[in-house]
């Protein structure tokens, strides 16, 4: 054994082989680093100077682990910029000179940084897919943070609308309560149309009908605020749900008033729009007064254009009365 192990030439350790993962800079600077702590004259820290230093009392004059420096060689660690000056200036000062060594400090240093640099395919593959990862994960929290407030504006928009039918059935409920009974009206009827809540009729006003006038004021400000809610509902879908909310609880007289207003604030759609669904969805009764209403007001067209399209418009209040006995 003693043979054998001093057949070994000195500095044998610092022979080390690469595996296979070790990148080509990697390898470089690792085979510089070789050649380096060859001419290192390794000092014990009791002043001897053995002629085969081991690779332990090399790492511990080089102020490292051995298990360190062993990776230093070996390719599998890269040594930060002052540890692989500190082991240069040792092999210089050791062998006498920089020329010794084969390579300059600059050139040492240089190897570093590319050996740092160095990233393996694999693990940049890696973080490309952890990054796209992340983004995609990023886009989809947006999206999902996106539904969840649309959701919540489509649920306090229902609401809002529901709250606004709640209000206008309320409203027409004390409107109909205000209405007089025409004198034709009154006493004991046996007819079916008994049930029926007393309405205003559509005739000509009479001077100085001060009911008249009232329940005229008390839809005009119904109306008002109605035409602001259409004017600045926003999106179709909502202006469309107060269209239908509209006609299915306003009076032929509130019908009338607002149909005006929109045009007088030059919303022909709206307008349309709310003669269409009126006259698609009202009674027959409904419809000939609020024709009346319209005609009244001078607005002729319109009063033409809702008897028109609820006679055309299959299932409509007219085209059913035909059916239904409701009178003409």
């Amino acid at each position: 054994m003693a043979q054998r192990s001093s057949s070994r030439p000195p500095f044998a350790w610092t022979e080390k082989d690469f595996g296979e993962d070790v990148l080509p800079d990697k390898r470089r600077l690792a085979a510089a680093l070789q050649e380096i702590c060859r001419h290192l004259v390794v000092t014990t820290p009791e002043g001897v100077t053995p002629a085969r230093p081991t690779q332990a009392q090399a790492a511990k004059y080089l102020h490292v682990s051995e298990t360190t420096l062993l990776r230093y060689l070996k390719g599998e660690r890269v040594p930060p910029e002052k540890g692989a000056a500190r082991i240069y200036d040792t092999a210089c000062r050791d062998a006498g000179g920089g020329q010794k060594l084969g390579i300059t400090k600059r050139k040492l240093l240089e190897l570093r940084a590319r050996a740092e640099q160095e990233r393996c395919a694999n693990c940049s593959r890696s973080r490309d897919a952890v990054r796209a990862a992340g983004q995609k994960l990023r886009a989809l929290q947006e999206t999902h943070e996106e539904f969840e407030r649309s959701a919540a504006e489509q649920d306090q928009e229902l609401r809002n609308l529901r709250q606004h039918a709640t209000a206008l059935k309320q409203e027409m409920q004390l409107m109909k309560a205000a209405q007089p009974i025409p004198a034709s009206e009154a006493g004991p009827r046996k007819s079916p149309m008994a049930a029926r809540p007393a309405t205003l009729l559509p005739v000509p006003r009479r001077q100085g009908d001060r009911q008249q006038s009232k329940n005229e004021a008390l839809a005009a400000r119904s109306v008002g605020r109605r035409a602001e809610e259409l004017l600045h509902g926003g999106r179709p879908d909502s202006i469309l749900a107060l269209l239908r909310h509209t006609a299915e609880a306003y009076a032929p007289l509130e019908m009338a008033l607002l149909v005006r207003l929109l045009r007088t604030r030059e919303q022909a759609e709206l307008a349309d729009n709310l003669v269409h669904i009126y006259a698609r969805d009202r009674t027959d009764q409904d419809v000939v007064r609020a024709a009346l209403m319209l005609h009244e007001h001078q607005a002729v067209t319109d009063a033409e254009a809702l008897l028109r399209t609820a006679a055309a418009h299959p299932g409509s209040a007219l085209s059913r009365t035909d059916g239904s006995g409701s009178p003409r």
